[in-house]
Parts: C-alpha cells; structure tokens; sequence
C-alpha cells in the first residue's frame, strides 16, 4: 500500500478536511505479502509445468501470461483514505469534511503546480493527486485465482493496520 506514507502525512497536515468527489470511485488495493505470494504461486506452477511430460492444456499454462493480483475486496477511495487516517490516530468521522468537485479540483491543482514551479517547491496539490484520487480503479483477479489458486493471505482491514503500523515505526526510528 503505497500511499499509507502520502496518507498520513495528508491527515497530519490537516488536509482530511477536503474529499474530493462524492466517494463513488472503487479501488483495489493490495498488501505487500498477497503480491509475494501470488509471485510464489506462479513460481510454483511455472515449475510444476516446466516438470510435466505433457505440455499444459491453456487453462493450465501460466508462462507468458499476465495476472492482476489485488486484495480483491474493492472499496471507496475515500473510505481508505478514512480508515488509514483512523488508524494513524485520527478520531474524526466524515462531519468535517468539505466534497470538493474533481473540476474544481483540477484547476486548484493547476494553479498549486503553477505557484510552486515560481517557488521552486514541490506541489502538495496537483492535478495527477485529483486524477488518482476519483478513478476507479479494481480488477478482475479470476485468472489468477483460477490458474494459481491465489486467495489473499491478509485482509485489507488488516494490511492497513499492519502497514500503518509499521509506517509509523519506521518514522520513529528515523528520527533516532
């Protein structure tokens, strides 16, 4: 979970106030150990074809094909957003928050990704962070689930809080 960093500094900035959309969009977000081992069941049955006399029957074949590995549990962005927010320590339900429109979004980003080049200074708003954060964005993990006999080892509930957790340990240990 690559954002829970980006996350957490967003909350502590003080910027959970604004969502940006109407929290319709569906993401998929996948822990770090479902992606290790999904990669250890393909190894897995690259090496039991690669031993087998016969040669594998399509829907047995996995060298050469792609496979989308995700949690496979699909949430609103912003619920993600709240629930890493929640285990950072944020008390906070949604009363506070301001649903800011994408397009609106978009043009404040410009402006940010503007006043920041004039300072030469990294953006904290920008257009790409508005895009990212109204896609949809889930996929369909059949095939591997098929094919590899991928189920998700760790839930997302708790992949964030373990990452979360570890996210925050390593900042204090950074700080030794």
């Amino acid at each position: 979970m690559q954002l829970v960093h980006h996350a957490i500094g967003v909350y502590r900035g003080g910027n959970d106030k604004v969502q940006v959309g109407l929290n319709t969009n569906m993401f998929d977000f996948t822990y770090v150990e479902n992606v290790a081992h999904a990669h250890l069941l393909a190894a897995r049955a690259l090496l039991v074809t690669h031993v087998s006399k016969t040669k594998p029957l399509d829907h047995e074949k996995v060298d050469g094909e792609a496979f989308l590995v995700s949690n496979g549990s699909p949430v609103y962005f912003w619920d993600m957003m709240r629930s890493i927010w929640r285990e950072a320590g944020s008390p906070r339900g949604t009363d506070h928050v301001w649903v800011m429109s994408r397009d609106v979004g978009l043009i404040l980003g410009y402006i940010s990704e503007c006043f920041a080049g004039l300072l030469r200074r990294q953006p904290t708003l920008t257009r790409q962070r508005i895009i990212y954060s109204t896609m949809t964005r889930y996929y369909d993990i059949a095939k591997a689930r098929w094919r590899l006999g991928y189920e998700p080892l760790v839930s997302l509930n708790d992949g964030v809080k373990r990452t979360v957790r570890w996210t925050l340990e390593q900042e204090k240990l950074m700080k030794v």
